[in-house]
């Protein structure tokens, strides 16, 4: 049985598309042979590519010399699309390797705006992953919290009172919110012996607070024991995966658990 070959990625219609929307936005207007002295496939391909993106309104042809420009409803297009953060994009593989390896689940938490953190992407399914941690009481929210400059913890304290529920408030008035912070800040991470599980955070090059949290991928005895034993080791193995494929400010957090 005749089995046609796949095509190369570079070759296909979507790259393609894509190549000729990036030429026309970046050397545009542009002629028709023009365009086709930039592409490496034939000119019945690409005045097909060229009708499509005039079918969509995402290109024109100017009416004095019939050159392509793009439109603004290309622009509006990608402006109203949901975009995954690059911080997100750059922990895929440590996730990724984690879903493989079967041993621990592992949650990437960012704040959403100033005051909500959400896990945004995660081994776990979504069904399982917090849309709105408790900025008191969550360790990710805490180990979020640890890293943040010295100016701002005052100023986010302030917004997190305001939104926080009497039993936050509570335990805000006791001081053991602040006496957690304290605590994560010295060791760089926060453990929670009961669940169990281990967070730690670290600026981005973006400026972005990323809080990644890890625990047993299996919810045995055994797996819990091992876990909480073994915490620091495996908190190690996973920050040493993110410093390399994130930007980050590796002498702060060096220092940070230099102290624990």
């Amino acid at each position: 049985m005749h089995r046609t070959k796949p095509l190369a990625i570079a070759d296909s219609p979507l790259a393609r598309s894509t190549a000729v929307i990036r030429l026309i936005g970046i050397h545009g207007p542009i002629k028709l042979r023009d365009l086709e002295a930039h592409v490496s496939f034939s000119r019945s391909a690409l005045q097909r590519i060229c009708a499509q993106l005039e079918a969509l309104n995402w290109a024109r042809r100017r009416i004095s010399d019939k050159a392509y420009v793009l439109t603004y409803a290309i622009d509006n297009f990608f402006a109203s699309a949901q975009f995954s953060a690059p911080e997100v994009d750059e922990v895929q593989p440590i996730l990724a390797m984690a879903k493989a390896e079967g041993r621990y689940d592992l949650t990437l938490s960012m704040f959403q705006n100033k005051t909500q953190l959400a896990d945004v992407d995660s081994t776990k399914p979504p069904t399982d992953w917090e849309s709105k941690h408790s900025l008191i009481f969550s360790n990710a929210a805490l180990s979020a919290q640890s890293v943040m400059p010295e100016h701002e913890p005052k100023a986010f304290t302030a917004k997190a009172k305001s939104q926080a529920s009497p039993e936050e408030r509570t335990y805000l008035l006791m001081g053991k919110y602040h006496q957690e912070i304290r605590k994560a800040q010295m060791r760089g991470y926060v453990l929670d012996e009961t669940l169990p599980s281990v967070s730690f955070s670290w600026r981005a090059d973006t400026g972005a607070i990323c809080t990644l949290t890890i625990e047993p991928a299996v919810a045995t005895h055994t797996a819990r024991q091992e876990f909480l034993e073994g915490h620091r080791q495996i908190m190690e193995k996973f920050w040493v995966q993110c410093s390399n494929h994130f930007k980050t400010d590796t002498a702060t957090m060096t220092g940070q658990r230099a102290c624990g």
